[in-house]
């Protein structure tokens, strides 16, 4: 159930206007949350005249100031983090007063921001603003505000003062917690408040056309979504040759709303994929350290030891085959690997842990990355543009971590990927070698697992039904 925060404990837009009955600062969200974007702002004073000023903690104590009025500006795309998601904004094209000590001579009450930077405490702060720092001792070595000493970079900090004394503080130390400092008598009340997410069931079902990617947003289901949902299926389905126009894709999934604003679409709870015929479904299972993994509805596991292809997005261009014509030799030879077409830049990942036993220029394959995969296996992956940072030999690397772009070095007509995969040496077509999984739920979680997947099949088989 949705819970409103009470006024005093929304962290608002300060004015430097005093503080009355008309002139409530926390009348505001500090943030803006979109779908997969995050609104912040940096109310950031930057005062050439004084270059003092400049090189501390940016202050804003503008007149009359509304970030989310006509002022509100570009919004920062973030990866779903609470501790790091509310990204500042760029600086708002209003006029800002100058922070000096003639500020604090008259004794009213003003809201000011404070844009943290790094390196700076509240002890710090509170000494350029010319606020006692007994205070900020004080408040900072509570039990209830230990969060206090370890702040983060951004304008997450406000303060009402009165000449220079601290009347309140609002400290945001992440996107669902507020922490209020406010003066009564003469101490300091803290108050903490926690946020919560609303979340709303979702369903999203379609027939592909050309591929699911153009296929899904056509019916405006976002990108990051059809990509999570490609990623259940990626060690069945080689989604760049396997899928065909006619096959079928169902998912239900979550959105989460804060304060009546959608945050975030996602996990998918259950999902269903047809291909030439063939179903695949997937359940949910929370694991023991909070990851989602996904198993068949008989708690069979759907990740493999090995993805089916080393690109998310790409076309094949040539299969594996036993006789090809090279079209730069000019013979026909045998063709060992895949071939992907990609731009040059394009990712390329790592289609099983293992270690790095070359990354170089390699004749032919120009640059390359091979990998053995325990005793058995191993992958290749040439005509890369550049090599990943960190990719040497010896080094381990996980299954989907880059490992280079596409390019066009070596013996080539044009940006592609050349894929091989070998089992004890001898080469294999990685789309029709049978791979190994990895595991099956466990047996303790099995009969909960058991319930929950007999629930969602119903689900899904009564989407599939309309």
């Amino acid at each position: 159930m949705k819970k409103h925060l009470p006024e005093d404990f929304v962290m608002p837009s300060f004015v430097s206007t005093p503080n009355n009955e008309n002139s409530d600062p926390t009348t505001e969200l500090l943030i803006d949350l979109t779908d997969q974007s995050i609104a912040g702002f940096s109310p950031s004073l930057s005062n050439s005249k004084n270059p003092d000023i400049s090189n501390k903690s940016t202050l804003s104590n503008s007149s009359s100031t509304n970030f989310f009025g006509d002022t509100l500006a570009t919004k920062t795309i973030g990866q779903f983090d609470l501790n790091y998601l509310l990204s500042p904004m760029a600086e708002p094209e209003t006029t800002k007063a100058t922070a000096t000590e003639n500020n604090f001579d008259k004794p009213i009450e003003r809201w000011l921001n404070v844009n943290i930077r790094a390196g700076d405490s509240l002890t710090k702060i509170f000494k350029q603003l010319g606020l006692d720092t007994r205070i900020a001792l004080e408040i900072a070595r509570r039990s209830d505000a230990k969060i206090l000493n370890m702040l983060r970079t951004g304008p997450y900090l406000q303060l009402l003062v009165r000449g220079k004394r601290l009347i309140s503080l609002r400290y945001q130390p992440d996107l669902l917690s507020i922490l209020s400092v406010d003066l009564q008598g003469e101490t300091y009340r803290v108050n903490k408040i926690q946020r919560q997410f609303d979340v709303v069931e979702r369903t999203a079902t379609g027939i592909i056309q050309s591929s699911l990617l153009e296929s899904g947003i056509a019916k405006g289901i976002s990108q990051s979504l059809l990509f999570n949902f490609a990623s259940i299926f990626q060690w069945q389905i080689d989604f760049n040759k396997d899928v065909r126009s006619g096959d079928q894709y169902t998912f239900i999934y979550e959105e989460r709303y804060l304060e009546g604003r959608k945050f975030s679409s996602g996990p998918i709870l259950a999902a269903e994929l047809i291909v030439r015929g063939n179903m695949y479904r997937a359940i949910r299972h929370i694991g023991k350290n909070g990851a989602n993994q996904y198993f068949t509805p008989e708690g069979e596991s759907l990740q493999g030891l090995f993805l089916r292809s080393p690109m998310r997005i790409a076309r094949i261009t040539s299969p594996f085959s036993k006789k090809r014509y090279h079209p730069v030799l000019k013979k026909w030879r045998a063709h060992k690997g895949v071939d992907y077409a990609g731009r040059i830049g394009d990712p390329v990942m790592a289609t099983a842990d293992g270690i790095v036993t070359f990354a170089g220029r390699k004749h032919q394959y120009g640059k390359v990355v091979i990998l053995q995969h325990g005793q058995k296996y191993s992958t290749l992956y040439a005509h890369l543009s550049n090599i990943a940072g960190k990719i040497q030999k010896n080094r381990t690397v996980a299954q989907g971590q880059v490992i280079g772009y596409v390019g066009k070095t070596g013996l080539t007509t044009g940006p592609h990927l050349h894929y091989e995969f070998q089992i004890n040496g001898v080469h294999k077509d990685p789309h029709n070698v049978k791979l190994p999984r990895s595991f099956a739920i466990d047996r303790s979680l099995r009969p909960t697992f058991m319930k929950n997947s007999d629930f969602w099949s119903k689900r899904l088989n009564q989407l599939a039904r309309r």
